[in-house]
């Protein structure tokens, strides 16, 4: 991408953006030279690195570097202290595993959840109490917001372009929340094998959430099947199909039945992994043929039942939002991982420098330069 500095009319300015295919069809902020500098300075980027790549799709021959991410951020209306989070988000988006271009242009419409982890989120603003997964909080908002336009930009895939979106969901505008304060559980970014001190953005290519309602039962159990059943909703494209993922966005009532029951984190995964398997028939009975023999082989195991996860580690647990009788989120994947993956960055902290992503792509070993314990 290259960029190209435009006078225009204050008056004009929104009118040309949005005609020019470069907004989500909301106002935006105008990308002047001296706000993007500012962004940049946010992440410790001077302006005349802002050249620097931050991911690529070589199938596209597409490069976002630093200056773009830096553009979308202001139009989004991030200020300049979210930029590391935007910065560490895109990397994780233009991951190949992440499989961008088609997350974006698929007939699912998946958005771009962006969960936060780590004691940067509270430093910045962000919400992990009430409303967490909704608006109000100018960091969630923005910082998902800045993320999608980007992506949208960088892969033009506007409504007159490449958009393939059947009917989408309003996640696809912003969608982006922080972890409450770890209370003795342990944190989604510990977890992922980072120090307390560090702060992770995990990126998922998701539906939109579906609220579990659960005002009664405090036993672990019975939390579980409650997540377990939206999970395995028969109307789900990825129910069935054995490799799904999902980011259970649990809220604290549900975090402190399991915690106080004696379940971790890992136990909650595992459980789910069983219970989300869904009976053949009940598929049947919903109206969705089983696919056999295409991208999906749906073939029943000797029980009469199909796996919808296969693995506990593709189930991402973090807990948000307030109090207020017992309500979590179940977040599906749009598609089975075959198709696009949820990855995980640490956001850098202003000064540190990129990785080198080299001139034909980002396809880095992260693992060795992570940081990891």
């Amino acid at each position: 991408m290259q960029t190209e500095l435009l006078a225009v009319d204050d008056a004009d300015l929104q009118d040309f953006l949005y005609d020019g295919g470069w907004t989500d069809g909301l106002p935006v902020v105008a990308p002047t030279e001296e706000a993007v500098a500012a962004m940049l300075a946010g992440a410790g980027i001077d302006s005349a690195d802002g050249g620097q790549p931050i991911g690529s799709i070589p199938s596209h021959q597409a490069t976002l570097d630093a200056e773009h991410a830096a553009v979308a951020a202001v139009m989004a209306g991030c200020l300049p202290e979210y930029f590391p989070v935007v910065l560490a988000a895109l990397a994780a988006a233009l991951d190949p595993a992440f499989n961008l271009q088609v997350a974006c242009t698929s007939t699912g419409g998946a958005a771009i959840c962006v969960v936060v982890s780590g004691p940067l989120a509270a430093q910045i603003g962000m919400n992990a109490g009430h409303n967490a997964l909704a608006s109000g909080n100018r960091a969630n908002a923005t910082i998902g917001r800045a993320v999608r336009l980007a992506a949208v930009n960088l892969l033009r895939t506007q409504l007159d372009g490449t958009e393939g979106t059947s009917l989408g969901h309003p996640g696809k505008y912003s969608f982006c929340f922080a972890e409450r304060a770890d209370d003795g559980w342990g944190s989604l970014h510990a977890g992922l094998g980072y120090h307390d001190d560090v702060t992770t953005v995990t990126v998922a290519p998701t539906s939109g959430p579906i609220q579990v309602a659960n005002h009664l039962n405090a036993d672990p159990d019975g939390v579980a099947a409650s997540l377990a059943a939206a999970m395995r909703m028969p109307s789900s494209f990825s129910a069935g199909k054995g490799a799904a993922q999902f980011v259970i966005a649990l809220g604290p009532e549900h975090e402190v039945a399991l915690r106080e029951g004696g379940w971790t984190r890992a136990d909650l995964r595992r459980e789910l992994t069983v219970r989300s398997r869904i009976r053949a028939q009940d598929l049947l009975d919903a109206g969705v043929l089983l696919e056999q023999g295409s991208h999906h082989d749906m073939v029943p195991d000797a029980d009469g039942f199909l796996g919808t996860v296969s693995d506990p580690d593709d189930i991402v647990v973090v807990t948000t939002g307030g109090a207020g009788g017992g309500w979590s989120a179940v977040i599906p994947s749009w598609a089975p991982k075959k198709h696009a993956q949820v990855v995980s960055r640490r956001v850098r902290l202003p000064g540190e420098k990129l990785p080198d992503c080299g001139p034909d792509g980002c396809a880095i070993d992260w693992d060795a330069i992570e940081g990891r314990l």
